[in-house]
């Protein structure tokens, strides 16, 4: 697999999802291994990006305080 594919595949992502997204591979010598860590920790990551927060159920967001 060719690493530009990777990238491609991020850069749609973060396109279509209008997100930011910003995936740094510091080290590693194995390509398998380190494609595999960069889906796992940003499937953590988005998991956790879209989670429901227990605290704000009963008020809607807001840089002012409750609505």
């Amino acid at each position: 697999m060719d690493l530009s594919v990777l990238e491609g595949f991020f850069k749609a992502v973060a396109d279509h999802a209008r997100a930011n997204v910003h995936i740094d591979l510091i080290t590693g010598r194995d390509f398998h291994h380190g494609t595999e860590a960069v889906f796992k920790s940003f499937a953590r990551a988005l998991r956790q990006a879209v989670a429901l927060d227990a605290r704000l159920a009963a008020s809607v967001p807001s840089t002012k305080g409750v609505l």
